[in-house]
């Protein structure tokens, strides 16, 4: 019985290992995520195949789906002039305007580290942590 639940165990890593992956790789270059310390300024945005969140001139972020259609949205329009979006290092997602005033967040901010906010294929955002497993070659 020990030895099934360890299959199981290792067969759930391993596909959640290759649909991370997967999320992360489009066309061979991923552009569906923002990484600690990334920005969207106003204007710019992120997208895979059939999403596309954009940073607005409004101060609004919005997801949109095939033809345009809006899957969510922030509900901060007309809160700010210059917006930027960021993901920081301590996790958490924010919005903030030109004077540095957080206009939203996620309010996920915890331990320093790494992380990634990912447009998924099932037209979620979500904030990503958490390695499995690393090489730990880093400086």
């Amino acid at each position: 019985m020990a030895a099934i639940e360890i299959s199981f165990r290792s067969s759930f890593l391993m596909a959640m290992v290759v649909i991370t992956i997967g999320l992360l790789a489009i066309g061979g270059r991923a552009e569906n995520h923002l990484l600690s310390g990334d920005k969207l300024k106003t204007g710019e945005n992120i997208s895979d195949a059939n999403y596309n969140l954009k940073m607005q001139e409004d101060c609004n972020l919005v997801l949109y789906g095939p033809a345009g259609h809006v899957v969510w949205l922030s509900s901060t329009q007309g809160k700010g002039t210059g917006c930027e979006l960021t993901m920081q290092t301590d996790g958490n997602l924010i919005i903030h305007d030109d004077k540095q005033k957080v206009v939203w967040e996620t309010k996920t901010n915890g331990t320093v580290g790494y992380y990634a906010l990912v447009i998924q294929r099932d037209r979620d955002l979500a904030i990503y942590s958490s390695p499995l497993w690393a090489t730990k070659t880093a400086g």
